[in-house]
């Protein structure tokens, strides 16, 4: 009997050993914790982690993810982990595979599969469809292992969030000094299929990163600009444009409240002044009008928060919070806005691009902002760091310029490099640095954006198109990092409805593509093709395009296919926003200038929507080259922003690029100069007074340097430094010429002194105009006077400048008054 029982126990472990090496082969799948996607979001990706069970027997080298098409559709740009390729993909299942070494996608061993005990993150792109609220339960509704068969999944499917709200969260400006307002914007749209009531934040208002800032107003849910002055007597408050209000509530200027219980395209009507336990106040045209009533939104419509915080002391903060519905059943992903750095002296690095194959350059571009209430002189960058990402950032070319002459309180200044980016794929690269002035003082260390070496890229231009644009072309250049040439490009265009239409394509030499719904560029033979290392550019014009209410983020998939390497494939994704914003350019005079570190150009740009000018929002700018006197400006009634670009300082022909960006919208604006190779003298500091009275005499004094390497500049007493009061609309004058004649070495700097009331020199100082309006004034050139204003520095002729005073003078005193001479006289009876 014992044999016959250990003869049994025997058999039972040859009959369900086979079932315990079957259940030891098991794998799970998970996403982070509070992942969550936006519906209609065409570029949303769900990282999913696939882990092979310590203990299983085999590798795990395919596997197939499948979803629910009525909720999800999978993208064809959705990109595989590092070794891996996507064997076979539609909307509903993605089987991703091994890269052979041949090229080939197939299940054949290789170092990326995944070995028990280790995991690889599947990063799946998708188009969460919308819904009616928030979905909180989404999931795949299958996971399975290929090729090494017997695989078991432990534990639950992953589940996460499908969101109804995409929303964007921006601060202004991207630096600023103490004491000063932080603008802080969410835009909001709709993606879900049902009205969304009383739009707002959680929290409200939104959180900070650091207590370096307070909220000081808001939220506020709309703005335009007050239209002409008004007195508190009013009973009609016109405005640019009513569209971003309700059609009854409560709006805010300055610090009054008032309610209104009916609306005209341009004004509120059915007032009542001092709403809220407020004052009723005069208000000049031109101030920012609020709406204090949250909004509704129908599926797909948008609207903008508006927050202001007090900038309370130096460091950098950034804001965070979610749109909600009034329910909170309707909401947003998490967001952080980016970061706004606060102190006197700041400034930010950003790289381009952010994908790169190994021996490609990149893009440094550092932005130097003076916030303090004076003029910083001789600005230079530090040596730029890479950062520990496996990626090796090499040094081609600048900074370019080297050294900013100064910078104007409020003006910001960029300086660019080239750095070439070597590496594997998956490393990464990006740069820290600062910048340093006379004083001494230095920024922040900025850092930059962080990008990845890749096997193959592709970058988009432009990224940013307006909604309706007729006759647009798009370039896609591609980057070729693999191991074999490539022999066919496909641009798969939007789907039907969309009104995309192809009316020609580009192709590179030796490659052809006709216009379809999917473009496919093939090359004639290998002689053309996309060699490893090289680009090649491609282009689509579309006559037409879609026509957006709000902005819209369109995708565009691109196959990349070999030749040899058993036609290996890899789809790349690409996506343009289409933005309902559109801005143009424009600058004056028409030039060129001299580039002579101090004329300058004024530019103006418009901001529009729908064709509509679009008041009270703020635009930022940056140059290439040349210094601006600020780095931001608010849209007018006529939505126009204006601000000056200084020339730069140079002995040979250059030229500058300004952009002007709001939210996505942005346009650029060419402009030239003239070689300056003349005798180069600046203002260099040290003004005294910066404070006066009128009706008293003055004479100023003030630092000049020269900072030609060659000519030496004799300046006669037809020299002259002068103020007006014309920006304050008055047209009182305060001119004085050199006191005595001087003559400013190449790079010397000399104090010297304007007090003479005429050209003959002498001194003795000159009266400020009792008739000058009070104010802070900017003593800007004026190379075409009358009003004077700077400085105007000859030597008879023959080296003649005009030179902007980059310190502001205040006068104060008796300002604006008239004295009268009062006869007295006697009634006579």
């Amino acid at each position: 009997m014992k044999k016959i029982a250990v003869l049994i126990k025997m058999l039972l472990f040859f009959i369900f050993l086979p079932v315990l090496s079957y259940g030891a082969d098991t794998f799970s799948v998970t996403v982070p914790a509070g992942t969550e996607v936006t519906m209609q979001d065409p570029d949303a990706v769900v990282p999913f982690t696939v882990t092979n069970i310590a203990g299983s027997t085999k590798n795990i080298r395919e596997i197939t993810f499948t979803v629910d098409t009525t909720k999800y559709n999978i993208s064809s740009s959705t990109v595989p982990p590092s070794g891996w390729c996507v064997k076979t993909i539609d909307i509903q299942t993605v089987v991703f595979s091994q890269q052979q070494p041949s090229g080939t996608c197939s299940s054949g061993s290789t170092a990326n599969e995944i070995t028990p005990g280790t995991s690889t993150v599947f990063n799946i792109t998708v188009l969460p469809l919308s819904a009616a609220s928030d979905v909180t339960t989404d999931t795949l509704t299958g996971v399975s292992i290929g090729a090494q068969g017997g695989f078991t999944r432990s534990g639950v499917l992953p589940t996460w969030t499908r969101r109804s709200l995409e929303a964007s969260l921006s601060a202004a400006p991207d630096s600023t000094g103490v004491g000063n307002t932080i603008t802080v914007t969410m835009q909001v749209t709709n993606r879900s299929t049902a009205a969304q009531s009383s739009i707002s934040s959680t929290p409200n208002p939104p959180a900070i990163s650091s207590a370096i800032v307070s909220n000081t107003a808001g939220p506020y849910y709309g703005s335009t600009l007050l239209n002409g002055n008004h007195n508190v007597n009013a009973s009609v408050i016109n405005v640019s444009s009513t569209s971003e209000f309700t059609a009854a509530g409560t709006i805010r200027i300055d610090s009054e409240d008032i309610c209104y219980t009916a609306k005209t395209a341009t004004s509120f009507i059915g007032i009542t002044r001092g709403c809220n336990s407020t004052t009723a106040e005069s208000h000049v045209s031109g101030s920012a009008v609020y709406s204090l009533d949250a909004f509704s939104l129908t599926s797909g419509q948008t609207r903008t928060i508006i927050w202001q915080y007090s900038a309370d002391n130096t460091g950098s903060v950034y804001f965070s919070a979610r749109a909600t519905n009034k329910t909170g059943t309707a909401t947003s992903p998490l967001l952080n806005s980016n970061t706004v750095i606060i102190g006197n002296f700041t400034a930010s690095l950003s790289i381009t691009p952010s994908s790169v194959i190994t021996g490609q350059t990149i893009t440094a571009q550092m932005l130097a902002t003076n916030n303090s209430s004076s003029a910083i002189v001789n600005i230079s960058p530090s040596i730029l760091a890479g950062c520990p990402g496996g990626a090796t950032e090499l040094l081609v070319s600048g900074p370019t310029p080297s050294n900013i002459s100064s910078l104007a309180s409020g003006s910001s200044g960029v300086f660019y490099w080239t750095y070439q980016i070597t590496g594997s794929v998956g490393h990464a690269y990006c740069l820290s640095g600062y910048a340093s002035a006379n004083g001494p003082i230095t920024t922040n260390t900025a850092n930059s954006n962080t990008g990845y070496v890749s096997n193959y890229s592709v970058t988009l231009a432009p990224s940013v198109a307006s909604s309706a644009t007729v006759n647009l072309p798009l370039t896609w250049t591609v980057y070729n990092g693999g191991g074999c040439s490539v022999n066919q490009v496909d641009i798969q265009t939007p789907a039907a409805g969309g009104n995309w239409s192809c009316s020609s394509v580009t192709a590179p030499a030796g490659w052809s593509g006709p216009c379809s719904n999917t473009v496919q560029f093939q090359s004639g033979n290998s002689a053309n093709d996309i060699a490893s290392g090289s680009t090649k550019s491609f282009t689509i014009t579309f006559s037409t395009t879609e026509a957006v209410t709000s902005d819209k983020v369109v995708s565009f998939p691109l196959t990349i296919t070999a030749r040899g390497c058993s036609g290996q494939s890899n789809t790349l994704g690409s996506t343009v926003t289409l933005t309902a914003n559109s801005l143009s350019f424009a600058h004056t005079p028409t030039g060129p200038l001299y580039a002579d570190g101090s004329s300058y150009y004024t530019m103006t740009t418009t901001l529009t929507s729908g064709g509509n000018p679009v008041a009270g929002k703020t635009i930022t700018f940056s140059t290439t080259n040349g210094t601006l006197n600020s780095s931001s400006a608010i849209t007018d009634a006529n939505g126009q922003a204006t601000v000056n670009l200084i020339a730069p300082n140079s002995t040979t022909n250059t030229n500058a690029t300004v952009t002007a960006s709001y939210l996505t919208a942005s346009d650029t604006d060419t402009v030239n100069f003239t070689a300056w190779t003349q005798p180069n003298l600046q203002y260099w500091g040290s003004l005294s007074p910066m404070a006066v009275s009128c009706g008293t005499a003055y004479s100023f004094a003030m630092q000049i340097k020269n900072i030609s390497a060659t000519g030496t500049m004799a300046l006669n007493t037809s020299s002259y430094f002068a103020f007006n009061d014309s920006s304050a609309g008055g047209n009182a004058i305060y001119k004085a010429f050199l006191n005595s004649p001087v003559s400013i070495l190449p790079g010397a700097i000399q104090t010297v002194t304007f007090g003479s009331p005429t050209n003959a020199g002498g001194g003795g100082g000159v009266s400020i105009p009792s008739s000058f309006i009070a104010g802070v004034y900017s003593p800007i050139v004026n190379s075409s006077p009358p009003p004077e204003s700077g400085l105007f520095l000859s030597d008879g002729g023959a080296n003649d400048q005009y030179r902007t005073v980059t310190d502001n003078i205040t006068a104060g005193g008796d300002c604006g008054t008239v004295k009268i001479n009062v006869i007295e006289w006697f009634e006579m009876r």
